[in-house]
């Protein structure tokens, strides 16, 4: 994988799992969902985990908490620090991060 490549994967990922929360809150008949969903509309992408923070319940956790993933990972890039582990600061294996371009840790301190 090139290491222009990993940018892109994660804009596109970020951009199908936003499209996605979208498409299921606008599904949704409880009002404060239908609100939320206004609200993001009119929000900056990079707000929505704060906007939606302990806001949604179980069933948004495992959407909310790869958006998370993959925002950290672009923040990593943009500061300079993607491919190092959030822990040890070690190197992240290239075979980790082309599985996941979002990978945090090294293969030692992942859980």
């Amino acid at each position: 994988m090139n290491n222009t490549d990993i940018p892109q994967r994660l804009l596109a990922e970020l951009t199908l799992l936003r499209q996605r929360l979208l498409d299921a809150l606008s599904l949704s008949n409880q009002d404060y969902h239908q609100q939320l969903l206004i609200q993001l509309k009119v929000s900056a992408p990079t707000l929505w985990l704060d906007l939606t923070a302990n806001k949604l319940g179980p069933d948004y956790q495992g959407l909310i908490a790869r958006l998370e993933q993959l925002e950290a990972a672009m923040c990593q890039i943009e500061i300079g620090q993607y491919g190092y582990c959030c822990d040890c600061e070690e190197k992240i294996d290239e075979q980790r991060l082309q599985a996941d371009p979002a990978s945090q840790r090294c293969r030692l301190c992942a859980p």
